[in-house]
């Protein structure tokens, strides 16, 4: 990272000394905790690997633009802008409940899917976030981008892990760790939610059951759409719809044993109340509310 860490770290060091100083105490990472992007990604143990300021602090978690960004832990956040160099650095500092303290930089700042840097920092953070909120575990908390220093090059999330002391430690073991998520969480109040599976392929299926590979994900009435690459087996009740897409643009409505394994679909869940077994996608976890069938 560029100049900008260096403020960053005193503005956390502040933190620290401050309304959290009470989290100084023994901690360690959770043993459940959610992956920091939802979606497909890509990253190494880079901990430690020179860097023009010094060394690498943490990993880069290689992404795509606006992807979701979840809370590691439960937690309150703390939302910060660098107004520093070209283009401003957008970060988040996730003080967890274990008394461990999670960076999340180079976060969007972009309107459009290009590199527009029109955004601001406003485009960095979930809707609604607030400095000091408390969040869930898997929450969404922020989006993917290359804000700061990392404009220009692929978009990914630079993800620190400090102790309590504020020692940045090698991310690396905690991420392999996590457990990856088919949707972020909203924050409390908000609702129940509605997936719309699309690009989908039937994998397997069942009298009762139908596992597809999604290719993206549609969050409502969060307003999401996002990639992720994944099999998700979910349970089909009776009054489920099925229906398949006939030439001239025709809909029919059938049943599922007319389903083909490898043929395309478009899923939509049941409107449920979000919770950690749902966003882990267990087996039957979810349940399907119309299956379209594309041939």
């Amino acid at each position: 990272m560029a100049s900008h860490r260096t403020t960053a770290r005193a503005f956390l060091l502040l933190l620290l000394a401050g309304i959290f100083a009470g989290t100084a105490k023994a901690a360690s990472v959770p043993d459940v905790t959610a992956f920091p992007v939802v979606g497909n990604v890509f990253y190494i143990d880079d901990f430690g690997a020179p860097r023009h300021q010094g060394a690498h602090e943490g990993n880069d978690i290689m992404s795509l633009r606006h992807q979701p960004a979840v809370a590691f832990e439960s937690g309150r956040v703390e939302k910060w802008a660098s107004p520093k160099g070209a283009v401003p650095s957008c970060m988040l500092v996730l003080h967890g409940k274990s008394g461990m303290t999670y960076w999340y930089i180079h976060l969007n700042n972009d309107v459009t899917n290009g590199n527009d840097n029109d955004g601001g920092c406003r485009k960095a953070y979930a809707p609604g976030l607030e400095n000091g909120q408390h969040v869930r575990r898997g929450q969404l908390v922020a989006f993917v981008g290359d804000s700061g220093d990392a404009n220009g090059i692929q978009p990914h999330l630079h993800f620190e892990v400090h102790t309590a002391k504020g020692k940045p430690i090698d991310p690396y073991e905690y991420l392999g760790r996590a457990t990856p998520l088919l949707f972020p969480r909203p924050q409390a109040g908000l609702g129940d939610l509605t997936l719309k599976l699309k690009g989908t392929k039937v994998v397997a299926k069942t009298g009762s059951t139908i596992t597809v590979q999604t290719k993206r994900i549609v969050v409502s009435p969060l307003g999401l759409n996002y990639v992720n690459v994944r099999k998700v087996n979910l349970a089909v009740p009776p009054e489920a719809l099925v229906e398949r897409k006939a030439t001239g643009g025709r809909v029919g409505t059938t049943d599922l044993t007319s389903a083909r394994i490898g043929e395309r679909a478009r899923v939509t869940t049941t409107t449920f109340s979000p919770s950690w077994r749902k966003q882990r996608a267990r087996a039957g976890a979810l349940a399907v509310a119309k299956v379209l069938l594309l041939g």
